[in-house]
């Protein structure tokens, strides 16, 4: 009795050893990769965020020490009886200036009609500047614009670098000791000197280190592929609402780290009136791949370490437990020969401790009702499985035709009521704001009667698509009959949901639709409106959102309009 004790403990302590032995050594490996890893990503994204952010703080500087200068310049008192006077001594000064900041590629003083009367180096004098955004808007205030490529200096002017010359342009207008405008002072600044930024700071950060600077559109205006635009809308207001931070994205196949920080965002000008708010986003990133190529070395290493204890751990329990198992083992080969041999049906008895005999006893008889209800149990599910899934497909097509607009392919308004249901229980319970967005599509029936019905149906689809395409994943779009679409936007309030529908007018205003060889242009009207709190359900907003619409529709079309809330049509009355 003693002997088959003991031979069932070792058993027991062999099968503990070894899961222990295996447990210990992969929680303690996944562990340490785990926190090695997350070390260098965290240290990774910190580092790129200050190189971001670095980025960013130089080129604020440089652009508000120009605008600065163009402002001090434009008021100084010993220039105001000279603007009007001999063209070289104005020149002389623009030299000067330009020579001590060279980062500026022209300057020069245009008068009012539009004509520059002096520029440095005697460059574009003469030539009229009406109806350029710097020289109008210089007119009344100081400004900034956004960087553009330069068409009259690039062909005047010889630069090192191979790319075409862009520029930012600074105004501000110049007055006489009266207060009246005699002229504007403009100053375009070569986008060399960003261009400089960037590769200084390049050569300061890790090897496959990269720079973007972004407009507030999301597009490359700094690094590789210009006018690309490499993350999408959300990801870019979200950026531009952080105004700095860190995160993951994958592009172009493989998953970069990411730090940001926003640049020229709009500080006031201590020089009064100035407020450039350009808005840049300056993205530093690193393969994910390169960052943890280190990391991937010490895992190897702990790997092998962990591994070999694992295997010494398993052969110790293997060795304890083998004499242990050895009927056991017995049983399992008849077992696995039933498994393999339909003639083989039965399992041997087993000698040795009264365990393994009752054992082998109940297994033998179990096995056999086993077979029984094996074949019984196959058949049943079988049938079972074959009609829960004629069901399910079955439910499955009446719920999609019931809730689809055939013609889109969007949910029409029947299905629209769900997701519409659940935002407003969210709304109602003060998780999130809710916009709605009426969209009809602007003369559509001389649409039918120009091009004919299939004409009408492309339009609608056409739409469709790009109203589904223009909004985030979250937001809901549903054709609620004829031409007349539906938007729900998830989580914005009402400015947020007048500039999509700004966009989405744009969107729809830039299509080109085609039809029989040719194009059909077609703009939308929209109608804007917000959840109130006195709102009884959805439907209240939707009524005042199409209301606007209608006031869009009076005042125009191809415009949006935006209802006023519950509250202030209250206050009104």
């Amino acid at each position: 009795m003693s002997f088959r004790n003991r031979f069932r403990f070792e058993h027991q302590i062999a099968a503990l050893v070894g899961l222990l032995c295996l447990a210990l050594v992969g929680a303690t490996v996944t562990g340490a990769v785990w926190l090695e890893r997350r070390s260098a990503l965290a240290l990774a994204e910190a580092r790129l965020a200050r190189l971001a952010a670095g980025m960013a703080e130089s080129l604020d500087a440089t652009l508000r020490e120009r605008f600065r200068e163009i402002q001090v310049l434009a008021g100084l008192e010993p220039l105001r009886e000279r603007w009007g006077g001999d063209p070289t001594a104005i020149r002389g000064v623009l030299s000067a200036i330009r020579t001590t900041a060279p980062d500026y590629a022209w300057l020069g003083f245009v008068a009012p009609d539009g004509r520059v009367r002096v520029g440095t180096e005697g460059m574009l004098e003469g030539l009229a500047m009406t109806g350029r955004a710097w020289f109008e808007t210089g007119l009344t205030r100081p400004n900034v614009g956004d960087v553009h490529e330069a068409s009259l200096l690039n062909r005047l002017l010889v630069r090192a670098e191979p790319e075409p010359l862009r520029l930012v342009d600074l105004a501000a207008p110049v007055r006489d000791p009266a207060g009246h405008v005699i002229g504007v002072l403009g100053g375009h600044l070569s986008w060399d000197w960003a261009i400089r930024v960037r590769r200084r700071f390049l050569d300061e950060g890790l090897s496959g280190t990269d720079l973007w600077v972004l407009d507030r559109r999301g597009r490359v205006i700094l690094g590789p592929h210009l006018g690309a635009t490499p993350f999408g809308p959300g990801r870019v207001g979200a950026m531009v609402e952080q105004g700095s931070g860190r995160f993951a994205a994958a592009i172009g196949g493989e998953t970069l780290l990411a730090g940001f920080a926003s640049a020229a965002k709009g500080e006031r000008s201590e020089i009064a009136g100035g407020d450039p708010g350009l808005g840049w986003l300056v993205v530093a990133t690193r393969p994910e791949a390169q960052v943890l190529a280190p990391v991937r070395r010490s895992v190897e290493a702990l790997m092998g370490l962990g591994a070999a204890v694992a295997m010494i751990g398993v052969a110790l329990a293997l060795c304890l437990g083998r004499r242990a198992a050895a009927p056991l083992r017995r049983m399992t080969a008849a077992a696995d020969r039933i498994g393999r041999d339909a003639d083989a049906t039965t399992l041997p008895r087993l000698d040795g401790s009264r365990e393994f005999v009752a054992l082998s006893a109940a297994l033998r008889s179990l096995l056999r009702r086993i077979g029984t209800a094996e074949r019984e149990l196959n058949d049943v599910a079988a049938r079972s499985t074959r009609v829960a899934a004629f069901y399910r497909r079955q439910i499955e097509d009446l719920r999609q035709v019931a809730g689809t607009d055939a013609l889109t392919g969007l949910l029409n308004r029947r299905g629209f009521a769900a997701p519409a249901e659940d935002a407003f229980a969210q709304a109602r319970s003060g998780r999130c704001g809710i916009a709605v967005l009426v969209v009809d599509i602007d003369h559509f029936k001389h649409v039918n009667d120009q091009n004919g019905h299939d004409a009408g149906d492309a339009v609608i689809r056409h739409v469709g698509a790009l109203l589904a395409e223009a909004v985030r994943s979250t937001d809901t779009v549903a054709r609620f009959g004829g031409e007349e679409f539906v938007v729900l936007l998830v989580g914005l309030g009402g400015p947020e949901a007048a500039l999509i529908a700004e966009r989405l007018c744009a969107a729809v205003r830039a299509a080109e639709i085609p039809h029989a060889g040719g194009t059909i242009p077609v703009t939308v009207s929209i109608g804007v409106a917000t959840l109130s709190p006195r709102d009884p359900d959805i439907q209240a907003a939707i009524a005042r959102a199409d209301a606007a619409l209608y006031e869009a529709k009076a005042r125009g079309r191809d415009r949006i309009s935006v209802a006023a809330t519950a509250e202030a049509v209250e206050r009104a009355a």
